[in-house]
């Protein structure tokens, strides 16, 4: 629950340091406005300790999960499709869905990274001294943090998309074993 509580206040203070700029994203530079610059100064410590509460955080968050992500291929998919091929018994949907899990989990550790070390990136900038900088920094971590829960969203459609293969395949097994 506080890791839970922890995380909303984490991102809506990224929430907060987003709305300094106009609502649009673009790729290149933002310029901000010489308000948000001096809101970016101002808070410049707050939002520091922010970054590093998210960064801890999501460190922690990404071990537990990736190592959840890992057991289900490893120790379960894995396992089950195996038995499915020694049995001779068809396991091609099940195993389908494992290879794309597989990749998913794969772009998921990548993109991982990538949101890692802009996030850190992010925290080194001076925001006092360089707040467009330390803006435009901290966006690119914010939509690759994005990219993120997005990769986490499609781990999930795929072990779903795999209880539903195992479920066809018992019902198919039910049926031909009567």
């Amino acid at each position: 629950m506080k890791r839970f509580l922890f995380l909303l206040v984490a991102v809506a203070t990224l929430t907060v340091l987003s709305g300094f700029v106009a609502q649009t994203v673009h790729a290149q530079s933002t310029a901000l406005t010489a308000d948000q610059i001096e809101r970016i100064r101002s808070n410049c410590t707050t939002i520091k300790s922010t970054l590093n509460q998210l960064h801890v955080s999501d460190a922690l968050l990404r071990v537990n999960r990736g190592q959840i992500y890992e057991s289900m291929a490893s120790k379960l998919m894995d396992p089950f499709n195996s038995r499915l091929g020694n049995n001779r018994l068809d396991a091609k949907a099940t195993v389908v869905v494992t290879e794309s899990y597989r990749t998913a989990l794969n772009t998921f550790r990548d993109d991982y990274k990538d949101y890692d070390v802009k996030l850190t990136s992010a925290i080194r900038v001076d925001c006092i001294n360089e707040p467009e900088v330390f803006y435009n920094t901290t966006e690119e971590a914010r939509l690759l943090r994005t990219k993120v829960h997005t990769d986490v969203l499609k781990l999930h459609r795929y072990i779903d998309d795999y209880r539903s293969a195992v479920g066809d395949f018992k019902l198919n097994f039910e049926r031909i074993s009567e």
